[in-house]
């Protein structure tokens, strides 16, 4: 036998040569039910009725007693945690153990069917990913723990046989098969969204996931549970016997129950890693206080050992630039909902069941047909095609053979097998496959490609296996790239041909597609038709992923600005150069190749079915390719190079269409970075492919690299060793089709739309974003809660206040409330000016009014919630809030209480304070009430006046809050708030309406998504994330353009010296107002290069002439507009130039921009010097016109030198004469404006000496009458009324009258 004895019994688990295809036999013997009909029906198969040798119940117990260590069902004492973690390592292997088990014993009992091949796929799947989890890996052994019961059925020979009850086993756990598949898949989703994750978000969030996967091991407890009382009550032991023995599984069940701890075992299976990230959360703060504090989140980060770029999703180079980015994703996850996650990836994880189950289907039928023979035979015996069955067997070959021998073997039996028939050389016979039909449209098997074809006469196929082909056949068959060919290797290249292939027409397709190895001379009767043959294909797909790329970077052009960051992002990620580095290296296929179009022919239709068999994979899995375990899914079995180009060419295409919708619609955020994972995951398998390759070539004391070279066609080249990005050599922008029929499209506005039209929107993994999402408070109207006068419903309002960062912000808090149906709960909706909230919760009757409290809906890790009290005399709410940070925050002001009233969120501004209040309450309520119905009848009649005064208001917010945001988000450049505008913001968040405010921070966050970013770059100086334009020195950049001194708008002028680099001011500077990808990098620096000396050499000329008599410069000024054919202007103003100023390096003429026009941002001018001048053009800045870099002589230096000095006392003259002029004129205005004020204040002195003079007159006048008027009036009445003469009272000047 192929498979050793041990210890007198079939071991499946035997190793030598041939354990793999033993294992798989044994697997395929018990998986298929074909292989019933041949040996019996298992399900009546009763002791005797078939020898020992062939009694399938014999091999599953001789199989579980070979591993009963693995197998037998246990109680994990989850308090050991040296069992624990050895039971963890061992994973992988009892695994595959439990899996082939119980694909043997589903045969036996097809009632676990279902749950047995959830199982199996799950695990499958499992053991195929590169990265798992300690703790997922103690989940997956409680589901084994739980499969590892169905061997229980081993005695049981008849699953339809009922019991003393009048039940079958099969009728009894139907249902409960079903549950247990669901339940299955649904952890393997868990799982595997859990694994997805990065460190530091499964670690800020490790409450809810492991209190979520914890969930699971109750629920394989409980199923293990039933299945053991199902087992035991269908025993034929009695019913005592059963009681006695469910008793047992009771205690053993209630011991596994209290040590069952899964909370307590995943602290002690945390990596020192993990644990130390626990500690320093929790010793500062909790998850949010690290996330908002810069320092604590950098430390935070270096912690995990993790980069900072996979961290962010994107490619950086400067830690404190990412920071923002990596908060914003952190505290998306935090606020994400586990369920929503977990229920999210399910969608894509059972599509990649579906084709795991699939493909194991599929290998289970291709090997059925060889299962009795496989078990008891030879090494040759187990070769599918009967050809290479001979060869190996008349070669005497065991389990493997050199590949250099088995290929010239091949030659030799097809030589002398065509000899036989006719004695003439073998010859390419082009009418061999004229009749061949064309390729369908839809393959039929996700392992072959379909081709409704007769077999044809080999003979002209014989002409492409000889010596000449050697190594391409070797390539193709040898996959492991040891040199050696197994059966195994032998049958995998034998099952992947197109159905309806012969073995020579297969292997004449890679000895022809891998023959660029081969010198010239023996190519040459060969090579005439292009395109066929596997380098043709992959030359051919090498043409197709260059064109998508260009095509990418025209569509770039009319994105939405909304869009362009995730775009910029997207294109800037490293996987796009890892895959330019894929292209370079690839040896294209020559333009003369294949003189057999046969050949050509059915290399065509090969290519063109294996495409359509990735894309309706890459379809069922919405072309997410989440791991390397869905990229193998994809591809099925083979080596990825075979696979490589056509993968990256399909995700390319569909990328495309992605950004093709971005430039209608917007996208979120997340759209692009899901499409570059994808990318990312294929790469991965490429750099495990060249680890191999690196590993097996290196055991040959060969050059890895030149060997790489050789190896298919040198496409993992310039993947092996040190690699990064060389912008220099970048090969996207350069690169041009040899193909004189391929006509390039041009990208224009008309073509997009109609893109557009057919492309659905269904591709998109979130949707578009292109609306707001208001909150609808209809079900609150006063209309819809009249069925209920409760008084807590309806709309409430109040202030509430925050803490952000050091400054405190006061807003308007919006909660509205109505009673359940059976009014025993209250339910609700609520926002402020940052975000929603749903919230419910439950109110009772006081004797001053009613209590409540509620909690928000689906809230973050915070776990908010609220107490209050509804005074119904007053008719307000006294609301106080609560979470987890109170503690270690008493005194934060959001947690003080909150006076709420039933005023409408719009007219809340104009409500009276209680100060004001108490000091006249009449007034108070008088201007409340004007100024609401003032409002609210404007709001009706859609007052002029109201809609301009709420667009003032919008326009200040959104301008205030962006530059705020700015700020916070460490961006450049930044004009930070001053008092005045920070008061002028915090009065507007008091005022507005929540909803409006909360749309208004929606635009302020959509303006800062619209900025010009540049990905990967920081400010040098300030080391502030660049937006908008970023200044890069060309002289302070490396020679392969990897690195250079980069500048915000704001530092352009400062000097920083890093990373080797000394920077000057002198130096030439390049301004780009978009992000400059490696597709442009080399061109614009190139041409910045050439304009900057080409725009210098015009000003020395004009700095030369000035020095010069009038004659002599007129001549040369007439000379040099000749040469440039204008005058230096700028574009904008139209206005003459000159240093410093700045020059276009886009445009093809000379185009000038003065500072002042470029500082205020001004267009071209339409009937200027370059009317095509856009703002987005790259800018290079001309400070002076002297030559730069060591090409300049000692003469040259002089002669510049001696210009720069007359220039300069030039400029000294006229800035000096200017200043004369100006200090003249200010002064001459000066003492006329003095001059002006002193006659003034004559003459109003005059006027008002000559004023107070009457006025005193008038006075003295009236003063000096009084007495007498006094007098004559106290006269009168003594007379009149006989009074004593002089009252007490009168004054003293009285008597004197």
């Amino acid at each position: 036998m192929a498979a050793r004895l041990e210890h007198g019994h079939f071991n499946p688990y035997a190793r030598d040569d041939s354990s793999g295809v033993v294992e798989t036999a044994y697997r395929a013997a018990f998986a298929n039910t074909r292989i019933a009909g041949k040996a019996g029906n298992f399900e009546h198969l009763e002791a005797g009725s078939v020898s020992e040798s062939t009694n399938p119940f014999k091999f599953i117990n001789e199989f579980y007693e070979a591993n009963a260590d693995l197998l037998c069902p246990r109680s994990r004492d989850f308090n050991d945690v040296k069992s624990m973690e050895d039971s963890v390592n061992g994973y992988n292997e009892s695994a595959q153990a439990v899996v082939k088990g119980l694909q043997a014993l589903s045969q036996l009992h097809p009632f676990i069917t279902v749950a047995v091949g959830a199982f199996v796929v799950v695990i499958t799947l499992d053991l195929s990913r590169r990265d798992n989890d300690r703790k997922v890996h103690a989940i997956k052994l409680q589901m084994q723990d739980l499969m590892t019961i169905f061997f229980e059925l081993r005695h049981v020979h008849n699953s339809q046989e009922a019991a003393p009850d009048g039940f079958t086993i099969a009728d009894r756990l139907g249902s409960l098969m079903i549950t247990i598949a669901k339940d299955v898949k649904a952890c393997g989703s868990a799982c595997d969204a859990y694994l997805k994750k990065n460190l530091l978000a499964k670690t800020v969030k490790a409450a809810k996931y492991e209190a979520r996967l914890s969930d699971f091991v109750t629920t394989f407890s409980d199923h293990r549970q039933k299945l053991e009382m199902a087992f035991a009550l269908h025993t034929t032991l009695g019913v005592d016997a059963a009681n006695a023995k469910l008793d047992r599984h009771g205690a053993a069940l209630q011991s596994i129950e209290e040590k069952l701890d899964m909370i307590a075992l995943f602290r002690k299976l945390d990596t020192p890693r993990e644990r130390e990230i626990q500690k320093f959360i929790e010793e500062h703060g909790g998850v949010k206080a690290c996330l908002n504090n810069d320092e604590l989140l950098e430390e935070l980060i270096v912690k995990t050992g993790e980069s900072f770029s996979r961290i962010a999703g994107r490619d950086a180079s400067k830690r404190s630039n990412d920071l923002p980015s990596i908060r914003k994703r952190l505290l998306k996850e935090l606020m994400e909902d586990v369920d929503e996650t977990f229920a999210r990836n399910m969608v894509l994880f059972e599509r990649k069941l579906d084709m795991q189950s699939k493909q194991l289907t599929e290998t289970i039928q291709s090997e059925s047909d060889h299962i009795i023979n496989t078990l008891l035979s030879g090494a040759h015996d187990r070769i599918i095609d009967p050809d290479l069955q001979k060869i190996w067997k008349d070669m005497g070959w065991k389990g493997s053979v050199k590949a250099r021998h088995f290929v010239l073997a091949l030659h030799d039996y097809y030589t002398d097998k065509l000899s036989k028939h006719n004695s003439d050389p073998p010859t390419v016979d082009r009418g061999s496959l004229a009749v061949m039909p064309p390729p369908p449209r839809q393959p039929r098997s996700a392992q072959s490609a379909v081709f409704n074809m007769r077999r044809q006469d080999d003979k002209w196929a014989l002409a492409y296996i000889n010596a000449a082909y050697v190594q391409p056949i070797l390539e193709a068959v040898d996959d492991d790239g040891t040199g050696f060919v197994s059966v195994k290797e032998v049958n995998t290249f034998v099952a992947s041909r197109p159905e309806g292939w012969s073995l020579p027409t297969w292997i004449a397709y890679w000895a022809v597609g891998m023959s660029s190895y081969l010198p010239f001379q023996c190519r040459l009767s060969y090579l005439i038709v292009s395109r066929t043959g596997w380098q043709a294909s992959i030359s051919h797909y090498k043409s197709k992923i260059y064109g998508l790329v260009q095509m990418m970077f025209q569509t770039l052009e009319h994105v939405l600005p909304s869009n362009r960051r995730a775009v910029d992002e997207y294109l800037f990620h490293p996987s796009f150069w890892r895959i330019e580095l894929l292209l370079r290296s690839t040896r294209s296929s020559s333009s003369k190749i294949l003189s057999d179009p046969d050949l050509a022919r059915i290399t065509e239709m090969y290519t063109t079915a294996e495409e359509e068999r990735l894309d309706m994979s890459l379809q069922d899995v919405n072309y997410e390719l989440d791991t390397t375990g869905t990229v193998s899914l994809i591809t099925g079995e083979g080596r990825i190079e075979r696979y490589v180009f056509p993968l990256i060419y399909l995700l390319l295409r569909r990328h495309l269409k992605v950004m093709t919708l971005g430039c209608k619609h917007v996208l979120d955020t997340e759209e692009l970075a899901t499409l570059n994972e994808s990318l990312v995951s294929v790469l991965l398998l490429v750099d495990d492919r060249v680890q191999n390759l690196e590993a097996v070539f290196k055991q040959t004391h060969l050059d890895v690299q030149a060997r790489l070279g050789n190896f298919a066609f040198g496409i993992f080249q310039l993947s092996y060793g040190d690699i990064k990005r060389v912008p220099i050599q970048n090969s996207f922008a350069t690169w041009v089709d040899e193909d004189e029929n391929t006509t390039k499209e041009v990208i224009t506005p008309l073509l997009i739309k109609a893109k557009i039209s057919r492309i659905p929107l269904a591709i998109l993994k979130y949707g578009i974003q292109d609306g707001f999402q208001s909150t609808d408070y209809f079900e609150f109207e006063p209309d819809r809660l009249r069925w209920s006068s409760h008084p807590i419903q309806g709309t409430w309002t109040g202030h509430c206040s925050r803490t952000e960062g050091s400054e405190v912000t006061t807003y308007v808090l919006r909660i509205s409330l109505r009673l359940s149906a059976d009014q025993k709960q209250i339910i609700g909706k609520g926002e402020d000016f940052g975000n929603t909230f749903s919230l419910a919760g439950r109110i009772s009757r006081t004797r001053t009014g009613y209590d409540f409290e509620f909690a928000l809906v689906e809230d973050d890790e915070l776990s908010r919630t609220a107490s209050g009290h509804l005074d119904t005399l007053t008719n307000t709410i006294t609301l106080s809030w609560s979470d987890r940070r109170q503690k270690e925050n008493p005194e934060e002001p959001y947690y003080r209480p909150i006076q709420m009233r039933k005023t409408p969120p719009s007219l809340l501004r104009y409500r009276y304070t209680p100060q004001r209040f108490s000091e006249d309450p009449v007034r108070a309520r008088w201007a409340f009430a004007c100024s609401a119905a003032l409002h609210l009848a404007q709001e009706r009649l859609w007052s002029r006046r109201f809609f301009e005064a709420r667009f003032r208001e919008r326009k200040r917010f959104v301008e205030l809050s962006t530059r705020a945001l700015i700020v916070t988000m460490g961006l450049t450049p930044q004009k930070p708030l001053t008092s005045i505008e920070n008061g002028e913001l915090e009065h507007l968040r008091r005022d507005l309406n929540p909803s409006e405010a909360r749309f208004y921070q929606a635009l302020c966050e959509f303006e800062i998504q619209k900025l010009p970013w540049h990905p990967a770059w920081g400010c040098d100086w300030c080391e502030r994330r660049i937006t908008k334009c970023r200044v890069l020195c060309i002289q302070c950049m490396a020679e392969d353009l990897s690195d250079n001194i980069d500048l915000c708008a704001v530092c352009m002028d400062k000097s920083p010296s890093k990373r080797g680099f000394t920077h000057d001011i002198s130096h030439d500077m390049v301004k780009v107002e978009e992000t400059l990808h490696d597709f442009h990098f080399a061109q614009v620096v190139e041409s910045a290069r050439a304009t900057i000396n080409r725009v210098k050499g015009i000003f020395r000329t004009i700095e030369s002439s000035t020095s010069l008599d009038a004659e002599h410069a007129h001549a040369k000024r007439t000379s040099l507009v000749e040469d440039t054919r204008q005058e230096p202007t700028c574009v904008c103003c139209n206005r003459r130039v000159s240093t410093p100023c700045w020059a276009c390096v886009i445009c093809q003429r000379d185009t000038f921009v003065c500072i002042d026009c470029d500082a205020r941002r001004l267009k071209s001018m339409p009937n200027g010097p370059s009317p095509g001048h856009k703002l987005n053009h790259s800018l290079i800045k001309v400070r002076d016109a002297s030559i730069a870099g060591a090409d300049a002589t000692t003469e040259e230096r002089l002669s510049i030198l001696q210009q720069r000095l007359v220039s300069m006392e030039h400029k000294m003259a006229f800035s000096l004469a200017a200043i004369d002029a100006k200090v003249e004129e200010r002064l001459a205005n000066l003492e006329h404006r003095i001059e002006q004020r002193l006659a003034t204040f004559e003459a109003n002195s005059e006027l008002r000496f000559d004023t107070m003079e009457a006025v005193l007159r008038q006075l003295v006048a009236q003063t000096a009458a009084l007495p007498s008027a006094y007098a004559q009036v106290v006269k009168e009445q003594l007379q009149r009324k006989s009074l004593p003469p002089t009252p007490a009272t009168s004054p003293r000047w009285f008597y004197n009258v």
